[in-house]
């Protein structure tokens, strides 16, 4: 059942923007994409274009484009009399997006092993390190962001734009499911300790390596989730 929900004005808690000036089309649904995989909009709640558009300070047309965005990726609904509903996670929906991460994230790592740079590798251990701190102060919120922006670096490296596009979408979506278990901080250490051994990997250029790294590190974080959802 879809619940109602009040929003912050201006409150920020998606990924980090890139430096270039956005249309308000593209800010729209960078906030409301942000705000759906952090959880801050959970599944099933539901709110209207226009508390959307109050919320962030932009007009109702930009909103609506990003909403038709964010129905294409798979994030929302639109349903009659309810207004923009976030779409509800389910464990077939996680099976089915680690199957197409699998497939795909390995093959990334063994083009980003052969690929990579070193100002990408130097990168990834900023992003490391600063994973390690926020992980030591439990701050999931930046958790999350960091999260998305190594696995961003990593599908840059690979040099293959419509690839890096197709992981962004489907990392997004798997996102939800790992925020809603963050706040075990075994996990999140583990998490650390598996970004390692990828950076590792792709600063050796070694492809067997890096692609075993990222699908231990994508199986882990299947079994992680299986047994946290199977739990509630």
């Amino acid at each position: 059942m879809a619940r109602t929900t009040t929003l912050a004005k201006d409150k920020k808690t998606g990924p980090l923007l890139p430096p270039k000036k956005l249309s308000l089309r593209d800010q729209a649904y960078e906030e409301i994409k942000g705000r759906i995989v952090s959880c801050e909009l959970k599944p099933g709640e539901a709110v209207t274009v226009t508390e959307l558009a109050e919320a962030l300070g932009i007009g109702r047309t930009p909103v609506i484009q990003a909403v038709d965005r964010l129905m294409v990726d798979g994030l929302v609904e639109v349903m009659p009399r309810k207004g923009v509903v976030v779409s509800p996670v389910s464990l077939d929906e996680l099976v089915d997006i680690i199957e197409v991460r699998l497939l795909n994230e390995c093959r990334v790592a063994r083009w980003a092993a052969e690929r990579i740079s070193d100002t990408q590798i130097a990168d990834l251990n900023r992003n490391l390190a600063a994973m390690r701190k926020a992980t030591e102060t439990r701050n999931v919120e930046q958790l999350i962001t960091l999260d998305r922006e190594f696995h961003r670096l990593i599908n840059a490296s690979a040099g293959n734009a419509v690839m890096a596009e197709l992981l962004g979408n489907l990392h997004d979506r798997s996102s939800r499911f790992w925020t809603l278990s963050l706040n075990v901080p075994d996990h999140n250490k583990r998490v650390c300790e598996q970004h390692a051994e990828i950076v590792e990997a792709l600063a050796a250029h070694d492809a067997d390596r890096a692609e075993k790294a990222v699908y231990d590190h994508i199986t882990a974080f299947r079994s992680n989730l299986v047994e946290n959802m199977l739990s509630r």
